[in-house]
């Protein structure tokens, strides 16, 4: 998910904090979804630390006028389990890992970018990605603050390879083994606040990403689309 969260004079702490539910894939590339408790957290400590979903990072240098800046980012992959798909049974387990690198956001005119370059710092696959994100703001008023945004990731051998490959022990009459090069993959999505009361707010994000090229022909991939959505209430900092 991808929101703005801009500060406001006075105060260290801004944007949304709260809870809810989140619908989720139960693996990438697969048919089926589950629905968990999630926090909801839109949110920055004096335009230097911010949390955003799934994300967060740190400014380690901005700009005077605060449109450019660069720092640390993090962000989770996830991984799966042999009784999460039908076309995975028999695998063996790809497990979550925690990517982590530089990042540039740069505000301009018209979107809010953000390129960072991600390396698995947990091991499990190894391998590092590159991740770009444009965010247009489109209502920001006292009763709502929405935005639409659209990615683009580029995943290296490695990340592909490891949760998407089949490996040749894993191997079966219907899953052939399957070793992918690099991929790439494009999402588009839409996040916001309903702000129905001076403190408390609607939460609210929806998303699809789009498997493409390596990982979209590998043979426990059930569907190209992955889809994913929350809603919950908080309170505006």
């Amino acid at each position: 998910m991808a929101q703005t969260v801009r500060a406001a004079a006075g105060k260290p702490w801004t944007g949304y904090a709260g809870a809810g539910f989140g619908v989720f894939p139960k693996y990438t590339g697969g048919k089926g979804a589950e629905t968990v408790p999630v926090p909801l957290l839109l949110l920055e400590y004096k335009e230097t630390f911010y949390v955003d979903f799934v994300r967060a990072g740190v400014r380690l240098w901005s700009s005077d006028d605060k449109k450019l800046a660069l720092g640390l980012a993090a962000e989770p992959r996830f991984g799966y389990r042999a009784g999460d798909g039908a076309l995975l049974v028999g695998m063996s387990r790809r497990r979550h890992s925690l990517e982590a690198g530089p990042n540039l956001e740069w505000e301009t005119k018209f979107v809010s970018i953000s390129v960072g370059l991600f390396s698995d710092v947990t091991g499990a696959s190894k391998g590092s990605s590159l991740r770009a994100l444009a965010y247009k703001q489109l209502i920001d008023n006292a009763q709502w603050d929405v935005g639409v945004y659209a990615g683009l990731e580029r995943e290296d051998r490695k990340v592909t390879n490891y949760y998407f490959g089949v490996q040749t022990a894993e191997a079966i009459v219907n899953r052939p083994a399957y070793q992918p090069g690099a991929a790439s993959h494009g999402t588009l999505g839409i996040a916001g606040a309903w702000k129905f009361s001076p403190r408390y707010v609607l939460l609210f994000g929806i998303q699809n990403t789009r498997l493409g090229g390596a990982a979209a022909g590998s043979p426990i991939v059930e569907t190209r689309n992955a889809p994913l959505g929350y809603v919950g209430l908080g309170w505006q900092l």
